[in-house]
């Protein structure tokens, strides 16, 4: 059973916590607190502490656990009012911030799916992995300088363009991919600077990061592969989420969904070959890729997201992708990727599994009423009959 400490300093509002709490005994051993001294007590493998943000030495804290004991969840729940600032400093230090008033129902998926991830990324075959990979990359520069300018109100779109065009190289791919089919604008742009102004800067970076990873860390007609079915399931989650503040998220969580493959087939290319030709033969790859590595490379690609420190929700989308939801879908980024794979592999299994996929991608898409999964499909459908 697994040991969730909550800790309050209002005892009123801890009281009501623990009476709409009550129906997860049966899988949390609750224990409740209202002081930093009761909240160091949280400890063990698969261990959760909830926080409320008005906890003094509530950073302090957070902080001890990141450092000391990090495969102890940390969830913080704070007000709708919370300043900007201190939401940043206390998302740097937990793994997820939650705004209240929660459902006691969504806080008890949120705590079970950051606890999957914890364990996912500390497993002993997965070290072993990384570590046969040898120096991981670092984040990309361009796409890191991108990223900081993106945070500046006053960046001028000009002074971005001139960091794209800095890398030749980059400034070409970049033009290759926003004048695809795919990308669907309606006239040919033949600048980085009419891209930025036709795009904006955060979609502008995301192309960036896919130009980098991709053409940065192996070479190849797989790699080439690779990237092209990184586009394709960006487009489609953009397609999902497109009308939503997730909406880069989510698009960037499809071009980073296979960079686990990306790096075995750089780093560990005769593993690469067994699995690709398993595949050809008929099997599922993060099957393949279990048995033959000890984890999936969806797992390899997060445990990559959380040492560049890119979003939780990024390391969560990718870690979770091959899993069933625990309750019901919810419609967040990790749901759009397991949606989106689960179209796509509808498409690309073979025959005797599809249905199966489809029947997967038909109840995750219960979290998307407005969703349309031809649509979704239509991008793969693409890339088969090129294939064929």
């Amino acid at each position: 059973m697994r040991g969730v400490w909550v800790v309050e300093p209002d005892h009123q509002v801890a009281e009501g916590l623990r009476r709409s709490l009550r129906p997860f005994a049966h899988s949390w051993e609750l224990h409740f607190g209202h002081t930093a001294a009761e909240a160091r007590a949280a400890g063990g493998d698969g261990a959760a502490l909830i926080c409320d943000a008005a906890l003094p030495e509530l950073e302090a804290v957070l902080l001890e656990f990141k450092e000391h004991r990090p495969r102890v969840a940390r969830i913080v729940l704070a007000p709708p009012e919370l300043r900007p600032e201190t939401f940043s400093r206390l998302q740097a230090l937990s793994h997820q911030v939650l705004r209240k008033p929660l459902l006691p129902a969504l806080l008890f998926e949120l705590v079970e799916r950051t606890v999957a991830v914890i364990e996912a990324l500390g497993s002993e075959r997965l070290q072993v992995v990384v570590g046969a990979l040898g120096d991981l990359p670092p984040l990309p520069a361009t796409y890191s300088k991108l990223s900081q300018m993106s945070q500046d109100p006053d960046v001028s779109m000009d002074s971005v363009a001139a960091v794209v065009e800095r890398d030749p190289s980059i400034t070409a791919a970049v033009l290759r991919i926003i004048n695809s089919a795919y990308f669907g604008l309606p006239r040919r742009v033949s600048s980085v600077r009419e891209t930025v102004r036709y795009l904006g800067i955060v979609p502008l970076r995301n192309l960036v990061l896919t130009v980098e990873l991709f053409e940065g860390l192996a070479h190849g007609r797989r790699a080439q592969a690779l990237q092209q079915e990184a586009l394709l399931r960006a487009y489609a989650m953009r397609e999902l989420l497109g009308r939503t503040p997730l909406a880069e998220q989510a698009f960037i969580a499809g071009v980073l969904a296979d960079v686990g493959s990306l790096l075995v087939l750089a780093k560990l290319p005769l593993d690469a070959m067994a699995i690709d030709k398993a595949v050809e033969a008929g099997r599922l790859p993060w099957i393949v890729q279990q048995e033959r590595l000890g984890c999936t490379s969806a797992v390899i690609g997060a445990q990559l997201l959380a040492r560049w420190n890119l979003p939780a929700s990024l390391v969560e989308a990718l870690a979770l992708r091959h899993e069933a939801p625990r309750g019901s879908p919810a419609p967040n980024v990790t749901t759009a990727l397991a949606l989106v794979s689960a179209v796509e592999w509808s498409l690309r299994a073979p025959e005797s599994l599809r249905g199966e996929f489809r029947q997967a991608a038909e109840q995750l898409a219960v979290a998307f009423p407005q969703v349309n999964l031809e649509a979704i499909g239509r991008y793969f459908g693409r890339a088969e009959e090129r294939s064929a």
